[in-house]
């Protein structure tokens, strides 16, 4: 009788642990399929309306909102920010999507004018415009800083390094949650080659795009990708990774592409005055009536037409050659996918279909199928055990 008691007893804490085993397992899958998934970060800029469209809220983690231009003295111009702002930041916080401000600055002077004397107080300002509208980080967009200061005529990566510190620690220290992140052009300015610059930032947005832009002289790839004629995508991540752990790239990508008149109806013609941009939903759409062509140089897709008698070339992205560079962005295990910019892409978009299949985690943990398996031979063997009582 004692020992069919301590049988009893012994099945019973053996089915139990069993059971905790399978829990905890399983459990433990989930939170880590949850965070190894790629962060999806997109701009959501100031003239792409919310009344007339809607994201794939399910599937970003970050919306930034474009743009607070920052002044020379500092202080911030956030005339952009209204009621569009408002409704962007509620809509993608009951979607449990975080919300950062764009704060950029497209002037050398301004930027020069920033660093040489004006860092602290904009990083505090940055501060109080985060908390007055209530959002959840920012990202810094300085684009074209010259390697020396004007001003003081010291390096602007070292003066560079200095702001993105007090950002750091002035945020940091205000809610450890705030994220910051700073964009990076294509050609990685020389300010941006700084591994220090790593320790003060949550992300690096690498504009994987405008390889070819408005003003080029030559029509061609938006963003190309394992083109081996240009400067791509992989180059610019190389490029970058020497500077920045792969985890804390986010590999930006167009929603656009450009028109250019040109001097002929061949790839790469000379063009003939500048480009204006086109929005990928009315390229994809435009393809289909000029006919779509697939430059298997640099991965992406184009089309020609002719207007009073002038040719023009369009290059673009679609989901074809996005899908190839989100695979590119998981094989380098980089930190996430970003897009330039919401809206561009048009509503209920088949894109964000690939991004959720091209983003997915595994869904289950290393040795989960092992830890299931002894999990049943123990669970069957006390079965028994307690049947034979």
């Amino acid at each position: 009788m004692i020992g069919d008691r301590i049988n009893k007893n012994t099945s019973r804490a053996i089915l139990l642990s069993v059971i905790l085993i399978l829990l905890n397992t399983t459990n433990s899958g989930a939170s880590d399929s949850s965070s190894s998934s790629k962060v999806i970060y997109a701009f959501w800029p100031y003239w792409t309306d919310f009344q007339s469209y809607q994201p794939d809220w399910d599937i970003l983690n970050y919306v930034s909102y474009f743009s607070i231009e920052a002044n020379p003295d500092g202080t911030l111009n956030t005339s952009n920010i209204g009621t569009n702002y408002y409704n962007v930041r509620d809509a993608a916080h009951a979607h449990n999507v975080k919300v950062t401000l764009t704060v950029d600055s497209f002037n050398p002077d301004v930027q020069d004018s920033i660093l040489a004397g004006n860092q602290k107080e904009l990083a505090v300002n940055i501060l109080q415009k985060i908390q007055y509208y209530g959002a959840d980080g920012v990202s810094i967009d300085f684009e074209g800083i010259r390697d020396t200061n004007s001003i003081t005529n010291e390096s602007n990566s070292i003066l560079m390094e200095n702001f993105i510190r007090t950002l750091y620690t002035t945020l940091k220290n205000a809610n450890p949650s705030f994220h910051i992140s700073f964009a990076v052009q294509h050609s990685v300015n020389s300010v941006y080659r700084n591994a220090t610059l790593s320790q003060y930032a949550d992300a690096m947005f690498l504009m994987g795009y405008d390889y070819h832009w408005l003003n080029d002289t030559s029509t061609g790839a938006v963003s190309p990708f394992n083109d081996t004629t240009q400067q791509d995508i992989e180059d610019s991540v190389k490029m970058l990774e020497k500077y920045y752990p792969p985890n804390k790239i986010i590999l930006g990508m167009p929603f656009h592409g450009y028109d250019w008149p040109s001097s002929s109806s061949e790839p790469g013609a000379s063009t003939t005055g500048a480009g204006t941009a086109v929005y990928m939903k009315n390229a994809t759409a435009n393809a289909k009536m000029y006919e779509r062509i697939w430059d298997s140089g640099s991965h992406t897709p184009w089309y020609r037409y002719q207007s009073n008698g002038t040719w023009h070339q369009v290059w673009y992205d679609d989901d074809e050659s996005l899908g190839l560079k989100l695979d590119y962005a998981s094989s380098e295990n980089l930190g996430g996918m970003g897009f330039w910019a919401l809206g561009y892409e048009g509503n209920n978009a088949t894109i964000w279909n690939v991004v959720r299949e091209k983003s997915q985690a595994a869904p289950a943990t290393p040795g989960f199928e092992s830890t299931v398996f002894l999990a049943g031979f123990f669970l069957s063997l006390c079965i028994r055990l307690i049947s034979k009582r």
